[in-house]
């Protein structure tokens, strides 16, 4: 009885195994790589104005940045440039909609040239 019930254990670990095997080789990659993109739209008035986006094509997410000075920073203006280079990358990379993961951040720091700079972050994730 003990041996029936080894050569069963055996034969289900097997199984399983082969059954692992096939999962794997069929499955394409995941592409988790990061694409930094500058629009070439940035849809703002404001002179110190940049827009960055980090595009992860194997997640469809976009993070976004949008940095100005500090003393020029307006968080209306921030949300509705994002928003119109969103609605541009959707366009270009033919995904039907997005929706925000999570809040927007805001953060402010020092540049390189000692200027106080603030920094406005959205985090999407696009579906087809």
């Amino acid at each position: 009885m003990k041996k029936i019930f080894a050569i069963l254990a055996i034969l289900f670990v097997a199984g399983f195994a082969f059954a692992q095997e096939q999962v794997e080789e069929d499955a394409p990659p995941l592409d988790t790589g990061v694409q930094v993109i500058v629009p070439e739209d940035q849809h703002t008035q404001n002179k110190t104005a940049q827009v960055r986006m980090e595009y992860m094509q194997g997640l469809d997410e976009v993070r976004i940045y949008y940095s100005c000075l500090e003393v020029s920073f307006k968080e209306d203006e921030a949300r509705e440039t994002i928003r119109q280079c969103l609605n541009d990358f959707q366009l270009a990379h033919n995904y039907y909609g997005y929706k925000y993961m999570r809040d927007d951040r805001l953060s402010y720091r020092k540049n390189a040239r000692g200027l106080k700079q603030a920094t406005y972050m959205s985090q999407v994730k696009f579906t087809r």
